[in-house]
């Protein structure tokens, strides 16, 4: 009996399999790529039990025998979809910043190339799947070489982590709310000109003067996303490297 929570059990083969009803003619497998295509291509939203039996041509009912709810279909495929995509190995030859930035860039992709990923609710558990686990120790074998501390280690990995979610969700959010709008709808640059008072907020209105926000578009292209993640990712590692020298320093 496996002490690991509902779909966690399923990913690492500790799930003991049904001893009653007919003999299994679908796997796990094959269940997550379903609902994963369905993600890519629709979204998160029409994921449901229904629509990837219908995908696979099964009843829903057929499916609860390998996976027992959406919740933990959600759980099976963003630890699949990790593994669809694996982590960069730590080259050896190079210093932890060239390899904790490639792990970066790549986990970026990662979430570009399954934007679902980051509409999946986290869980009641931290990730303790394969796909997921593999990314964590990829980032942190970067400092294998180091002298910092595990858990400034893994605060640091976790500091990432955040920033990469948080600007590809804005990214996504941003895009959406574009095509939401429609052609032909004021900018933000519009409508912020006709509520900041320069009195009241004299800071942002120098950024509105600046038509900053008069993207025509609305939306952030492919080239100003990759500016925002790379200066952000440069003052991030700034920062990492300077505690990695003071650590240095002590030694």
């Amino acid at each position: 009996m496996s002490d690991l929570p509902p779909g966690v059990d399923v990913l690492w083969g500790r799930r003991e399999p049904a001893k009653r009803g007919p003999r299994p003619n679908l796997s796990i497998e094959q269940i997550v790529d379903a609902a994963i295509e369905i993600a890519s291509a629709e979204g998160l939203g029409p994921v449901s039990m229904n629509r990837v039996a219908e995908k696979l041509g099964r009843s829903a009912m057929s499916l609860y025998r390998y996976v027992r709810n959406k919740d933990e279909l959600l759980q099976l495929m963003i630890d699949v979809g990790a593994q669809k995509r694996p982590p960069p190995e730590p080259d050896e030859t190079v210093g932890w910043r060239p390899n904790l930035e490639r792990w970066a860039i790549e986990l970026v992709e990662l979430y570009r190339q399954m934007p679902w990923v980051l509409n999946v609710p986290l869980g009641p558990t931290p990730p303790i799947g394969p796909g997921q686990l593999a990314w964590l120790d990829r980032a942190l074998a970067c400092f294998r070489k180091t002298n910092l501390p595990v858990e400034i280690r893994m605060g640091v990995v976790l500091l990432l982590l955040t920033f990469i979610r948080g600007q590809v969700r804005m990214a996504q959010e941003i895009n959406q709310g574009a095509v939401g709008q429609g052609t032909g709808a004021p900018s933000y640059g519009d409508m912020l000109r006709q509520v900041v008072d320069k009195d009241r907020f004299p800071a942002l209105a120098e950024i509105v003067d600046h038509e900053l926000f008069d993207d025509p578009n609305g939306g952030m292209s492919e080239q100003e996303f990759d500016m925002e993640i790379q200066f952000g990712l440069t003052m991030i590692l700034d920062g990492i490297e300077r505690l990695v020298a003071n650590f240095e320093e002590e030694q």
